[in-house]
């Protein structure tokens, strides 16, 4: 058996580089949160307020340059953040990105003052999966790709990843069904965070051999698939949510479930399975 002593210069540079990395990552949430609070301003709802979504707004191009400018920086930062540290890590800030930028703008209660189209939503939910989409290439492009199985053909690989992915994000929608009772802030995005924690646990115990880069989008267009639901199962009127029969999952926001999604499933894909916990330590050779 060898042992293997840490110097004190060692031990020191260990911790510097430690506390560089947590410094640099503060620095990048804090910059890509003012990001997405000063894109917010572009999104202004036919009533004059602040959102609540992309594509109804006065001006719907000027929203959606706004929320690709802050996908598009974020995800270059993300990268390089995850470069130093981890996927996940660079995934949160993307997220936190979309974070800053929901909590700026208002929900569903100024959607529905506003007669909002709920068939929209169902588009801008998928539009937002294809620019999640975009920016999570370009984390995982300068981050560096995470582990694969080389055994397994590219074709199987995506068949299965697509296949897995779409079955596990399925699991938001009794979250949000359960936990976002009111169209209240901290409820949606909470709602939505815990739905993309409990994603990120089980695409690590099921998705060991394939890139997690499509389960962000997925997780996401499934938002609209909730959308669809809520529509189908009750009314969407202003009667129906004043008396609060109104369908949870008609209350998060897509912006709002692109924010909670991401930042819940950067915290389930960083935490280590037991498996992959024990495989980082190795005896010196």
């Amino acid at each position: 058996m060898v042992q293997v002593y840490q110097t004190p210069h060692a031990e020191y540079y260990a911790r510097m580089q430690s506390w560089l990395r947590t410094a640099m990552v503060v620095l990048a949430t804090g910059i890509v949160g003012f990001l997405g609070a000063w894109q917010a301003d572009t999104l202004i709802s036919t009533r004059g307020t602040l959102g609540p979504t992309i594509l109804q707004t006065i001006s719907p191009l000027s929203s959606v340059i706004a929320v690709l400018i802050t996908v598009g920086i974020a995800s270059v930062i993300g990268g390089f953040i995850a470069r130093f540290t981890t996927l996940p890590t660079g995934m949160f800030i993307l997220g936190f990105a979309l974070f800053g930028m929901a909590m700026k703008l208002h929900g569903a209660e100024e959607f529905i003052m506003s007669q909002g189209n709920y068939n929209l939503l169902v588009l801008e939910a998928i539009f937002l999966s294809v620019i999640v989409l975009l920016g999570t290439m370009i984390v995982f492009a300068i981050g560096g790709d995470s582990r694969q199985n080389g055994n397994l053909s590219f074709d199987k690989t995506v068949f299965w990843e697509i296949g897995k992915s779409i079955l596990i994000s399925l699991v938001i929608l009794p979250v949000i069904w359960i936990i976002a009772t009111s169209p209240s802030k901290g409820q949606v995005l909470g709602a939505s965070a815990l739905g993309g924690v409990l994603i990120g646990v089980l695409a690590r115990q099921f998705l060991h051999t394939a890139q997690p880069i499509l389960l962000f989008a997925i997780s996401i267009a499934i938002g609209g698939v909730g959308y669809f639901v809520g529509m189908t199962i009750g009314e969407t009127d202003i009667a129906t949510f004043t008396q609060q029969e109104f369908s949870p999952l008609l209350y998060p926001m897509p912006i709002e479930y692109a924010a909670g999604l991401l930042l819940g499933l950067a915290i389930g894909l960083g935490w280590s399975t037991p498996e992959e916990g024990s495989a980082k330590v190795e005896p010196a050779q």
